[in-house]
């Protein structure tokens, strides 16, 4: 009970953080076309570079597209409410078996029901790679982990948790450089 709820938590947070980082990669990306397709009115330049733009301006709506569809299909924001309302009910289930003296073979059964009545409760189910975090984040009830298993978890939550966030970061570069580039032939002209 201990390492599913806690692992159901791990998977509420990170389902809640790729939702934002979906977001951010969405309004940014948007913020840039809008700034590319206005930017050839404020400069004049050739019309090799406002092409450019143009290609560069239709790539960048592919990425909204693709994000936009990932973010809406995803469902993370439901699925990160039901990973945690199931924490919660699973967390005062251990609560009340930890409280109970009498551990008979019904009282166990008992427990045993409500706890897959949880379970049932939610059609979901956390990651592997939640459960992978849960145990990293714990060393002390894991020992058998060695250092190799930790960096492979440690690798596929790194790349989980910044792929939209390096996608933004070059977008971003390609934005800096059109425009530095668009003003550098400006002023040449």
């Amino acid at each position: 009970m201990k390492e599913t709820a806690g692992s159901r938590f791990i998977a509420a947070q990170r389902l809640e953080e790729h939702d934002k980082r979906l977001t951010r990669l969405t309004a940014f990306t948007s913020a840039y076309i809008i700034a590319l397709t206005i930017l050839p009115y404020f400069e004049k330049m050739p019309a090799h570079v406002t092409d450019l733009y143009n290609l560069i301006t239709v790539a960048f709506s592919v990425v909204i597209l693709v994000a936009s569809l990932l973010q809406y299909s995803s469902g993370d924001v439901v699925n990160a409410e039901q990973h945690h309302r199931s924490a919660l009910e699973i967390n005062e289930l251990r609560r009340l078996l930890l409280a109970e003296f009498n551990l008979a073979p019904q009282t166990i059964i008992d427990f045993t029901n409500k706890y897959n009545a949880v379970l049932q409760k939610y059609s979901i189910n956390h990651d592997e790679l939640d459960y992978s975090k849960y145990q990293v984040d714990r060393p002390e009830e894991h020992t058998w982990m060695k250092w190799p298993r930790k960096c492979q978890i440690h690798f596929q939550l790194a790349v989980e948790k910044y792929t939209p966030d390096t996608f933004l970061i070059f977008i971003t570069c390609v934005f800096v450089a059109l425009v530095y580039h668009g003003a550098t032939i400006a002023a040449i002209n």
